[in-house]
């Protein structure tokens, strides 16, 4: 069985963006999987199913496997700001 190399992948894909007529590119979107999405999230893998299953955290589904946009994740975490600066005085 062949393993995917990621970093290839995506060094091969960022050389052959396309630019339109306005030049701005194309954007690669990370796909995680479920091991890199907790591991991104610093929880475990439970927690992340627990939390995906309550409908905490988007996902996709590919076959039988959840994917996360990397992108997804980090307006999760920064959504859900805490403390005295964001606006929570006690």
């Amino acid at each position: 069985m062949k393993t995917f190399n990621n970093s290839a992948f995506l060094a091969k894909c960022s050389d052959s963006v396309v630019q339109n007529d306005q030049s701005s590119s194309l954007k690669i979107e990370e796909w995680l999987t479920s091991d890199e999405a907790a591991l991104y999230l610093k929880v475990s893998v439970g927690t992340l199913r627990n939390l995906t299953s309550n409908g905490h955290i988007p996902y996709h589904k590919l076959g039988n496997r959840n994917r996360y946009l990397r992108d997804d994740l980090r307006n999760l975490l920064l959504k859900n700001r805490r403390g005295v600066l964001y606006g929570n005085q006690k």
